[in-house]
C-alpha cells in the first residue's frame, strides 16, 4: 500500500521524501491523528538519540577485543621459557586473561580508555622490543657464520 502511494508521487517527491509527504502518507495509510503521529515521531528521534549514546560503549568494547586479540596473536612470538620453566606465552596469556578479567565491569569511560591505551602502548613496546633483539642476535649469529667462512679449514692453508 505504502509502495503504491509512493510510485503516485511526482519522482521529485519520491528521491526528496519530506516530512510533510510522509506524514500524509501515514495519516491516510495508518488512520492517525496528526497528534499520534507527532508523539510517535517524537518517540522514534528520543529512541534514535538514546542509542547513539550506547556506541561509544560499543567503540570500547570493539577495541578491548581487539587488544585481547592482539596480545594472543603477538603472545606466540614468546617460545622460550621463564625461571620457573613456564613458557612465557602462557605466562603473558594468563596475566592477560586475568588483567580483562578485573577490568570488566568498569563503566567509566575515561578509565576503559586509559586501560585500552596503556595495553596498546605495553604491546607496541614489547613488540618493538622483541623485534630490536630478534634483529641483534640475526645480526651477531650472521657476523659469526661470516667469521667462521673467512677463516681457513684446520689443516689446509
Amino acid at each position: 500500500m505504502l509502495w503504491a502511494r509512493l510510485t503516485n508521487l511526482r519522482p521529485a517527491q519520491v528521491h526528496t521524501p519530506c516530512l510533510q509527504q510522509i506524514r500524509w502518507i501515514s495519516e491516510e495509510q495508518l488512520n492517525a491523528s496528526q497528534d499520534h503521529l507527532d508523539e510517535l515521531f517524537h518517540r522514534t528521534l528520543q529512541n534514535a538519540s538514546r542509542k547513539k549514546s550506547d556506541r561509544p560503549i560499543l567503540t570500547t568494547r570493539r577495541e578491548a577485543l581487539a587488544l585481547y586479540r592482539e596480545v594472543l596473536r603477538y603472545s606466540n612470538l614468546f617460545v622460550w621459557k621463564d625461571n620457573q620453566g613456564r613458557v612465557w606465552r602462557d605466562v603473558i596469556r594468563t596475566s592477560t586473561r586475568k588483567e580483562f578479567e578485573d577490568a570488566r565491569f568498569e563503566r567509566d569511560p575515561e578509565i576503559v580508555n586509559r586501560l585500552i591505551i596503556t595495553g596498546r602502548d605495553a604491546v607496541s613496546r614489547s613488540v618493538e622490543a622483541f623485534l630490536a633483539k630478534r634483529a641483534q642476535i640475526i645480526d651477531e649469529e650472521s657476523a659469526a657464520h661470516d667469521a667462521r667462512q673467512q677463516q681457513p679449514p684446520p689443516g689446509r692453508r
